[in-house]
């Protein structure tokens, strides 16, 4: 004959989870929570450090393409790490207005006053690489690259410049490697005679 105690004891047996199945399972289950956040940030970080590349790479292009539209028509050029100064000739009068050319009698061309220029100064100030041209505003061609580096070459007739940033791939900071990989050069041949150098090829 089972007793009420007796049935009390088989139900207890029968309903619920052991304390060590409970533990095993909550185990499991946060392996598998850790491992989902885990890999979500990851996919998080790399998203933003691809988007980061990506966004750079632009501002590489854009400020590449304006300096070598400038040094193309430059006729001097006064170069150093994230700080170029380009002269051009002064194509243009106060009004906007082209103005005519004309020879200087040795084979070279003029506008405007004989011997003007226009000056054209390409900077890195707080983390913005800005364009002036003589004392009129200056143009932000790009923000937020206070990791920027932009370096002008100047081998006479043939300017190189070569623009670099830090990528945030990693966490502990840009490797000398990645920083290099990241080098988007250009090479311009001036088509211009300058005028603060000797040159012999035109």
């Amino acid at each position: 004959m089972v007793t009420g105690f007796g049935r009390r004891r088989s139900w207890a047996k029968k309903g619920g989870y052991a304390v060590s199945e409970l533990i095993v399972s909550s185990a499991i289950f946060c392996s598998i929570s850790l491992g989902l956040l885990m890999g979500f940030t990851s996919l998080q970080r790399n998203y933003a450090a691809t988007s980061d590349f990506s966004v750079n790479h632009a501002d590489e292009m854009r400020i590449s393409d304006y300096m070598a539209m400038d040094l193309r028509r430059a006729i001097a050029v006064q170069a150093a790490k994230n700080d170029t100064t380009i002269y051009i000739p002064a194509y243009y009068d106060q009004t906007g207005s082209p103005q005519t050319p004309a020879l200087d009698g040795q084979g070279g061309v003029f506008y405007g006053a004989s011997g003007s220029s226009v000056k054209i100064h390409y900077y890195l100030m707080a983390g913005t690489i800005y364009r002036q041209q003589d004392n009129g505003a200056a143009l932000p061609l790009a923000v937020s690259v206070q990791d920027f580096v932009f370096d002008v070459t100047d081998a006479g007739k043939v300017v190189t410049t070569r623009i670099t940033f830090n990528p945030t791939f990693n966490s502990g900071g840009a490797s000398l490697a990645a920083t290099t990989a990241t080098a988007f050069y250009n090479t311009t041949l001036l088509r211009n005679s300058r005028t603060d150098i000797q040159s012999s090829v035109y």
